[in-house]
């Protein structure tokens, strides 16, 4: 761990296994929630792995638009995903649009963290954005916060794409 990682990942609260992947501090016999990162930068995705994972979350990881698009269409989506606001192959609000046009992915909570906006946008709609930087804290509640919108049956469409049009529209390097 590098000392910028360890000034601003809080110290788990028990130590992580040695072996056997993960750690997932859940109650036993329940599963952890899937989340996708989608994130080019190789620090900063393994920034936001270690504090997603200490916060109970499983992790799975995408450096583009196009690997998000073949891993959300296919087997087994993850049931959110974290997506960097501009991504080398898209904008992720066009991305976003996509997943919102697909039935197979109309539904699923989509939170931004980008360094395009200026400040943190209140979720709607199964859809946020967090600034960077981002405290570990502050991202796990808000996947946590997106992860039961859709356990209590989400929002309707139309409602979803309203919502991303008003955050896109907040966004300083447009689509």
């Amino acid at each position: 761990m590098t000392s910028w990682e360890a000034a601003i990942l809080p110290a788990p609260v028990r130590q992580q296994p040695e072996v056997g992947g993960p750690y997932h501090p859940r109650m036993p016999g329940t599963a952890a929630s899937r989340v996708l990162v989608v994130e080019d930068d190789q620090l900063v995705r393994t920034f936001l792995r270690r504090a997603l994972e200490r916060g109970g979350l499983t992790v799975e990881e995408a450096i583009d638009g196009a690997a998000t698009l073949d891993r959300l269409f296919g087997d087994d989506p993850p049931e959110a995903v974290l997506l960097d606001g501009l991504l080398p192959d898209m904008h992720g609000v066009v991305l976003a649009r996509r997943l919102l046009d697909d039935p197979r992915t109309d539904g699923l909570p989509i939170c931004f963290l980008t360094g395009a906006v200026q400040r943190r946008t209140q979720s709607a709609a199964g859809i946020s954005c967090l600034a960077k930087p981002v405290r570990p804290t502050e991202l796990v509640e808000e996947i946590e916060t997106l992860l039961t919108w859709a356990r209590a049956g989400g929002s309707p469409l139309d409602e979803r794409k309203a919502a991303l049009e008003q955050l896109g529209s907040g966004f300083l390097v447009g689509p």
